[in-house]
């Protein structure tokens, strides 16, 4: 059958080509006068077809260090909330990479968010992966509004702390709580 629709392919393209056809004249925004980004234009008084964007103009997604909200509770709990939904069923509750989500991608695993190499990465570098995905990791800008990206960061942030933080660091009802722990 493959065979079959190879042959019939093949045949189409002969009789386009014996027809003096070529595969530019298929489709017409092939041939349509157009300017080309990098090549030149009379059109404008610089001589490049590209244009420099308006002054002031901001990219669409990008937000400015200055435009990050201060790290307040109620930042942390929009973050925490947030995360529960976007974030835990790969990365698990805890950031530890432990979802059952996770536990169906046998070959890229999402990772530990409490992995050095993951701790070590800068707040913007985060907002960016939340904003942008990476690997397999869609691209989540699209269910985040950046306030929400930036609460998100701040309270991966403050799991990261959570799960580093030494018992004896812990508050006394805190620590006696877990020592009590089986």
């Amino acid at each position: 059958m493959r065979t079959l629709a190879a042959l019939a392919a093949l045949a189409a393209l002969a009789a386009l080509a014996a027809a003096g056809c070529h595969p530019a004249d298929i489709d017409p925004l092939d041939r349509q006068p157009k300017l080309k980004p990098y090549a030149g234009s009379d059109l404008s008084r610089d001589g490049r077809a590209m244009r420099a964007p308006p002054i002031g103009a901001v990219p669409r997604e990008r937000e400015l260090a200055g435009d990050r909200p201060p790290v307040t509770r109620a930042l942390l709990s929009l973050g925490r909330a947030r995360f529960d939904v976007v974030c835990a069923p790969c990365h698990g509750l805890a950031g530890d990479g432990d979802s059952l989500v996770a536990g169906k991608m046998g070959l890229r695993p999402p990772p530990s968010l409490h992995e050095a190499r993951i701790r070590a990465l800068e707040d913007d570098a985060i907002d960016g992966v939340i904003r942008d995905g990476y690997g397999l990791m869609p691209r989540l800008s699209m269910h985040l509004e950046p306030r929400e990206r930036w609460a998100v960061v701040a309270y991966v942030r403050a799991l990261q702390q959570s799960q580093a933080l030494p018992l004896a660091d812990a508050p006394a009802r805190v620590r006696a709580e877990l020592e009590g722990m089986p």
